[in-house]
């Protein structure tokens, strides 16, 4: 009967086969429906940002009794049209054999949700919100983490409310603020988006055998996620993970996945929450969740050991990239691509000045992405990226030394190897990070800076920071080891912030 897909998720794409794939094509009952339904949808988001407006403009007339017979009449027709867009929709899936067809292995799956039928789903590219979940934390997990909030969210109220400042902070962040943090999560862009994340989703899967999956955190969001195995393709013996994690306005489905898929190791991408289908709000705990269920998704469900995962993550996405490093320091590998160190040199900037101590509190207190913080906690391998002509994260575009990676890369040396750091090798190294190019070959020069020999006497294996090295050496010696470390750290791209990073440099670490 057609009445029982009335409320059945959408379909986007039929795949019948890997690198071969057949369109869904709705009929125009659906695509007549659909149509009223997102323009409904789109009304409905402006009249909630506009509502304080509205009622304004409404003022004295709000309540009176002509007011009110508009509205019911108003809103009856709405309805009447709303239901009247169901059925049709439902009429039209219901004589669409592949919708059908979809309907019935996606009713199988979530009866069983075994080998097969998980294969047959992933047939299908449809609506996220109806996908059966593919990893989930255990329900003592669950329960001990809300114990754990409530008590949490019991403090904070009682520090709201003897804090006014901290207060208007709070609010800040929980209505606008975030969304100036991470515009992706703004119901908008992804309505702008949303024809070209299926696009990209669509490539990943046609074209390099991606397999999409959904993850419930352990505070109740779900995130949408996409692995690309190469496993089977790759003859090492130690095959490595690539997890991906995506800027402020950046999703899986067109990020940075595209360079590490080119280095032919298996890439898992996913993305923030409240980024496309993933639900939430990126709210600092959870993106660590979410960052965390990913991993943990990665090592008991794909069965990659953390000694061969790498973490690369680009622009903010260095935050959840840099906490996992500290949470599993037995990662092979971090690559931060466009990264910064602290957000709050980047948001005051970016404010009113008058608003300047309010700003500093609130990102502090609310929005501690403190990226260098956590990456001098983790002991392995690291690869910065430097974008030289960088619009977002340097405070002067035209002056490669205000780009914050600048800074990332001073605290991650200072952690490591104290005893380098002298008033003048400290000069020195500033010397070189305010250049980029031939320039930094330049300063090489003029401190007399052999890299090959540099080299030879830097224990590279070592992971027991901070280390001695430097200690009881003359000042010329520290700069030269001092500048050769920062070479050998990070990597200069000349180019903008968003221009798609050439897989080559991910070859220094990988």
């Amino acid at each position: 009967m057609f009445t029982d897909y009335i409320f059945t998720p959408k379909l986007y794409k039929v795949y019948t086969g890997i690198r071969s794939n057949d369109d869904y094509v709705q009929l125009w009952q659906e695509k007549v429906a659909d149509r009223i339904l997102m323009t409904t949808y789109i009304v409905s988001q402006v009249a909630t940002y506009l509502s304080p407006a509205l009622l304004y403009m409404y003022g004295k007339w709000f309540l009176s009794p002509e007011f009110v017979n508009k509205l019911f009449f108003r809103g009856s027709i709405l309805g009447i049209t709303l239901m009247t867009t169901f059925i049709l929709r439902s009429y039209g899936r219901a004589i669409n054999p592949k919708y059908r067809a979809f309907h019935k292995d996606l009713i199988n799956a979530k009866l069983d949700y075994s080998t097969d039928n998980k294969k047959k789903l992933h047939n299908y590219d449809f609506d996220f919100s109806a996908w059966p979940i593919d990893f989930s934390w255990n329900t003592a997990e669950e329960e001990s983490y809300k114990s754990n909030l409530t008590r949490y969210n019991y403090k904070m109220s009682l520090k709201l409310l003897s804090s006014p400042s901290r207060l208007i902070g709070f609010i800040a962040v929980h209505t606008f603020g975030i969304s100036l943090i991470y515009p992706g999560s703004t119901s908008l862009l992804f309505y702008l988006m949303d024809q070209n994340l299926q696009k990209g989703r669509r490539a990943l899967i046609t074209s390099f055998g991606g397999e999409r999956y959904k993850l419930k955190t352990i505070d109740g969001n779900f995130v949408d996620s996409m692995f690309i195995d190469k496993r089977q393709s790759n003859n090492s013996l130690n095959p490595k993970l690539i997890i991906c994690t995506e800027g402020n306005a950046g999703f899986y489905e067109a990020g940075i996945m595209s360079s590490a898929i080119e280095t032919h190791h298996s890439v898992l991408g996913w993305n923030h929450p409240g980024f496309g289908y993933s639900t939430g709000v990126p709210y600092i705990k959870q993106e660590q969740n979410a960052a965390e269920t990913v991993i943990e998704f990665a090592i008991k469900n794909l069965k990659f050991s953390p000694k061969n995962i790498i973490l690369y993550g680009w622009s903010i996405g260095g935050f959840a990239s840099t906490y996992l490093a500290k949470k599993f320091p037995d990662i092979h590998a971090v690559i931060l691509d466009a990264t910064f160190d602290d957000l709050v040199p980047l948001a005051i900037p970016r404010m009113p000045s008058f608003a300047e101590k309010l700003v500093e509190f609130t990102v502090k207190e609310f929005t501690n992405l403190n990226v260098a913080e956590n990456l001098v906690q983790y002991p392995g391998p690291v690869l910065l990226i430097r974008r030289s002509s960088d619009e977002i994260i340097a405070l002067d575009p035209q002056n490669v030394a205000t780009n914050r990676a600048n800074y990332l890369l001073e605290s991650l040396l200072e952690k490591r190897f104290p005893k380098l750091f002298s008033s003048e090798s400290r000069s020195a190294l500033w010397v070189w990070l305010s250049t980029t190019g031939e320039q930094q070959n330049q300063v090489h020069l003029q401190y007399d800076v052999d890299l090959n020999t540099q080299s030879k006497l830097f224990p590279s294996s070592s992971k027991n920071y901070p280390l001695n090295l430097g200690d009881g050496w003359k000042d010329s010696d520290k700069i030269k080891m001092l500048l050769y470390l920062a070479d050998y750290y990070m990597k200069d791209y000349n180019s903008t912030h968003c221009t798609p990073l050439p897989t080559r440099y991910l070859g220094y670490i990988i």
